[in-house]
């Protein structure tokens, strides 16, 4: 707004931030449900004052550029400040469990889903699920839009493997997130003889064709832990400042080629390498 009023002079307006921060100041010290609601509404008071602002200050004439630019990005911005608006008025105001959908996680990357595994920090970005083989070569990337449990992920990435690969794999071996007798299951009738996940619950058990093959399966497992290490660090995936949701996606996808690649010329260059003890 400030940007603005410098290209149109006859706009006025209200900076409201060292209310709102105060407000916010007080909302997030206080506990208790019944002091919250003065508070929330008073804060929604405010935010609305912003609203109409803005909405008055994008009606404004004006043939500078750079003013309709700003213009532009703040008609942009209403449209999510409504939607806050509405969700907190829904959550805090009616009492309402907003469902994740209708939640905005962050103004700048709108497609932002909010992450939460078990008891574990919550973290805001987008699930991604892989499959390795033998070789260590990723073989299978999903990025899944909201918090999809690692159960519902099982049964794609396995037809989506003999899918795209023709081949049936011999062995299974995922976290413990994964196992459910229904997942189990599908495997079983898709040809897979050693299933094993990590952990099991209740009465159900890995199908293996013996101890030791269970046991060699779980220790495998944890090579996917440095697979996924090895992701995360060698091509900075921990964080992604690609905009937009198809970038995040391409990001993703480009580091796991990378790391395939990667892998690959190890793999060629080891066979490559004549055997000191073959003189």
């Amino acid at each position: 707004m400030e940007q603005l009023k410098q290209e149109i002079d006859t706009l006025e307006f209200i900076d409201y931030t060292k209310s709102a921060k105060k407000t916010f100041f007080k909302i997030n010290v206080t506990r208790k449900e019944a002091n919250r609601y003065p508070l929330f509404c008073n804060q929604l008071i405010l935010f609305t004052k912003v609203i109409n602002q803005t909405s008055n200050a994008i009606k404004k004439k004006s043939t500078s550029i750079i003013a309709m630019g700003i213009q532009h990005e703040l008609a942009e911005l209403l449209e999510m400040m409504r939607q806050v608006w509405h969700m907190t008025y829904r959550k805090e105001i009616d009492g309402e469990k907003v469902p994740n959908a209708d939640k905005i996680f962050s103004i700048y990357e709108q497609h932002t889903d909010i992450i939460v595994k078990g008891h574990r920090e919550v973290l805001f970005g987008h699930k991604i699920n892989l499959a390795a083989g033998k070789s260590n070569l990723v073989l299978n990337c999903q990025v899944v839009r909201g918090n999809p449990s690692d159960i519902s992920l099982y049964q794609p990435t396995i037809d989506n493997i003999i899918q795209n690969y023709d081949i049936i794999p011999r062995d299974s071996t995922t976290d413990g997130g994964y196992a459910s007798l229904a997942n189990r299951t599908h495997a079983q009738n898709a040809g897979i003889v050693n299933i094993v996940f990590n952990k099991v619950v209740g009465s159900m058990k890995n199908i293996v064709s013996s101890l030791n093959m269970e046991t060699r399966l779980k220790k495998w497992r944890s090579a996917m832990e440095a697979i996924i290490s090895n992701i995360k660090r060698g091509f900075n995936i921990r964080t992604c400042n690609w905009k937009g949701w198809e970038h995040f996606q391409a990001k993703v996808i480009w580091s796991v080629l990378a790391y395939n690649f990667r892998v690959m010329t190890g793999l060629i260059l080891e066979k490559l390498t004549p055997d000191p003890l073959l003189g």
